[in-house]
């Protein structure tokens, strides 16, 4: 190697030794920069001499790294004092990201996203589904097409509009030599007017209620089973041996009912008066103002005499309250984690004495915060999750995924409480970091004339976590034993104020 060359290298590698020592502590960026230099020197004559091929800028390259490692395991950084292991930044940092990861999460996944969303639905307080049986039956089509039919007669001083549909599963011709199985919606012409859904209509001079029938399908089912046909839409296609003409597309946000349905046959009285009367379906309403009495906003109900006397009660249930049953739940399943978490874990957090020298109220305070900012995060954290695993693959109005969100969230919450009680107690109650270094102090043949359990120091020197092995009469619950300024030099973080002081 020539002289110019080496020249040439060692100006290049001086220029990469400077830009590599801004990622150095400022401190000891001078000493660090120095240390560097000397070595360069070291290499420079080696490759001068011809007794070391080694090449200078490869060498210095190696700084970058160097420094990095440098600011990283510095001890005096203020970034390694707060994501340190068992920081409570740290640890708050990281339920965070959980819970706005199951949000995430929780918005890509379509049927959660549909319960996160507000109902599409114009005035769903006044839109009810009336069905018999119960809050149980409101999954399940209990009405039958004659009372229907009677009610919308006789049921003027209740409702404005009520409407009727009946989901079947029926062969759908796709192709012209191709036909596949669709969840179909017999329905009446005035349900999506009742609903005010808009939808992309084909041939806006024909009325819903023409001769032929009129067929409204979902994007998804139009993507799936017609490729996205833009032609699709004025054409008839034969649906279980019913010819009904495609008057629009929704989208699949719109419909938020019983039933998961690719597609719905709109038809007049006339048509569904083919059907057999004891047919039984879902019959949704719009309430007038005046229809029930005051307060009865959320429940209503209706009685339908019968002959021999008998009354047949039916449930009003208003599309709000349904909207909000997944946060019911949510609620529901919170009380019950919150009655069932003593019977897994103690409440008290234990006994921590007042210093002779009190501490600072921030740095009691703070504690306190520290624990009511990791039950925050754990509320929309098990909330979302449960969702993601709720409805994942289940159409909103599946009882199955109210179980599973119900089961899902109680479990979510009892563990985590649980975890966030037992995290507290094996934190510093002065700098919340986790305590470390657990030792076995005392025998077990002793237990009752001494003290025999586990003892945890606080790696800044704050003090002492005493664990009693078997809770006695006298020593049944955990104590916290603070050490003075004195104990700092014997701990390796003594650049933090000891017991709170600065």
């Amino acid at each position: 190697m020539s002289v110019r060359e080496l020249i040439h290298s060692l100006a290049i590698s001086r220029m990469i030794l400077r830009m590599a020592a801004p990622l150095v502590p400022r401190r000891e960026r001078a000493e660090w920069l120095a240390e560097w230099n000397g070595e360069l020197w070291h290499v420079w004559h080696s490759c001068n001499s011809g007794t070391q091929g080694s090449n200078l800028t490869a060498f210095c390259l190696g700084a970058f790294q160097d420094a990095y490692w440098l600011r990283r395991n510095n001890p005096n950084s203020s970034l390694r004092r707060l994501f340190r292991s068992g920081s409570p930044v740290k640890c708050g940092l990281s339920l965070l990201v959980f819970a706005l990861a199951s949000m995430w999460v929780c918005f890509l996944v379509p049927g959660s996203r549909s319960v996160m969303l507000p109902s599409p639905y114009r005035d769903p307080g006044d839109l009810v589904m009336i069905s018999h049986g119960g809050h149980s039956s409101e999954h399940l089509p209990t009405v039958r097409l004659e009372d229907y039919e009677s009610w919308e007669t006789s049921t003027g001083h209740l409702f404005t509009q009520i409407a009727f549909y009946q989901p079947a599963r029926k062969r759908v011709r796709v192709a012209p030599h191709r036909t596949t199985e669709l969840s179909v919606a017999r329905a009446t012409d005035n349900l999506f007017e009742i609903l005010n859904v808009p939808f992309r209509a084909a041939v806006p001079d024909q009325p819903l209620h023409a001769s032929s029938a009129s067929l409204i399908l979902t994007q998804s089912a139009w993507r799936r089973y017609f490729h996205s046909d833009p032609n699709l839409e004025g054409n008839t296609i034969e649906i279980g041996g019913l010819q009904a003409r495609v008057v629009g597309i929704i989208s699949d946000n719109s419909w938020q009912l019983p039933g998961n349905i690719d597609a719905w046959i709109l038809e007049d009285a006339k048509h569904l008066d083919e059907m057999p009367s004891s047919s039984r379906g879902f019959v949704l309403a719009r309430v007038k103002p005046s229809g029930f009495p005051v307060g009865s906003s959320v429940r209503r109900s209706m009685t339908v005499p019968r002959e021999k006397g008998d009354v047949d009660r039916y449930d009003c249930v208003s599309l709000a309250q349904r909207a909000h049953e997944p946060f019911a739940l949510f609620l529901f399943t919170l009380l019950l984690a919150c009655l069932a978490l003593p019977a897994t874990t103690p409440l008290p957090l234990g006994e921590y004495p007042l210093r002779p020298d009190r501490l600072p109220s921030a740095i009691r305070f703070r504690r306190w915060f520290f624990i009511v900012i990791k039950i925050a995060l754990i509320l929309p954290l098990v909330f979302f999750s449960s969702l993601d695993l709720a409805y994942a693959g289940l159409p909103l109005d599946s009882p199955a995924a109210q179980y599973i969100q119900m089961i899902a969230s109680f479990l979510g919450f009892l563990f985590a409480l649980r975890w966030a009680l037992q995290d507290q107690r094996r934190r510093c109650p002065v700098c919340l970091r986790l305590l470390t270094n657990p030792a076995r102090v005392g025998q077990a043949s002793r237990n009752f004339l001494a003290w025999n359990g586990t003892e945890l120091m606080c790696s800044s020197g704050h003090g002492l976590l005493h664990i009693p092995e078997i809770p006695t009469s006298w020593f049944s619950t955990q104590r916290w034993l603070y050490l003075d300024s004195s104990w700092s030099s014997l701990f390796s973080d003594s650049y933090l104020a000891p017991a709170g002081f600065s």
